[in-house]
């Protein structure tokens, strides 16, 4: 790894911050995570996530957050939740998820620029019609949520936030 490699890994880590790394326990659920152990020199140790990994794991967990639920920081999390439990036009419940995601992205200070919010139901998207996962995917009303972003270390990310049941 050469010098200026170094430089950009060290500026990811003081400017996009690090954390605990964390895992679904049901993968495919997500409605719980768990911390995650590395081997060390003296035994196990707590696994890191740091730089574009921490923010891509931030962000999936306050999706999967009522925002406001968190007692020390009630401005955490995911407002579009609550469209969920309304009995609204699906088309409308979308676009409050996807205001929803626009809003917590746009809170977040290591995020200078959306690009794109994808919200996919199966319905469309390049999948041949009898594609057995786009099928499924319309079947389970599960909304799949892809994001793409800039950050301020100047880092293109597009990342999967997880999937919305019931949309």
């Amino acid at each position: 790894m050469d010098r200026t490699e170094r430089e950009r890994q060290a500026a990811q880590r003081r400017y996009l911050g690090w954390g605990l790394a964390f895992e679904p326990t049901m993968p495919g659920v997500d409605l719980a995570r768990d911390v995650v152990f590395d081997d060390g020199p003296d035994g196990r140790v707590l696994a890191l996530v740091a730089g574009t990994d921490n923010v891509a794991q931030s962000l999936a967990v306050a999706l999967t957050t009522l925002r406001g639920s968190n007692v020390f920081d009630a401005t955490f999390g995911f407002d579009g939740l609550n469209a969920l439990a309304e009995q609204i036009e699906p088309n409308l419940i979308r676009e409050q998820v996807r205001i929803g995601i626009i809003t917590l992205l746009d809170r977040d200070p290591r995020v200078r620029k959306i690009v794109d919010v994808n919200l996919d139901d199966g319905r469309l998207g390049a999948g041949t019609p009898d594609d057995a996962s786009r099928a499924a995917l319309r079947a389970s009303r599960t909304l799949q949520v892809q994001v793409q972003f800039e950050t301020i270390t100047d880092d293109r990310l597009s990342v999967h936030l997880g999937e919305l049941p019931n949309v």
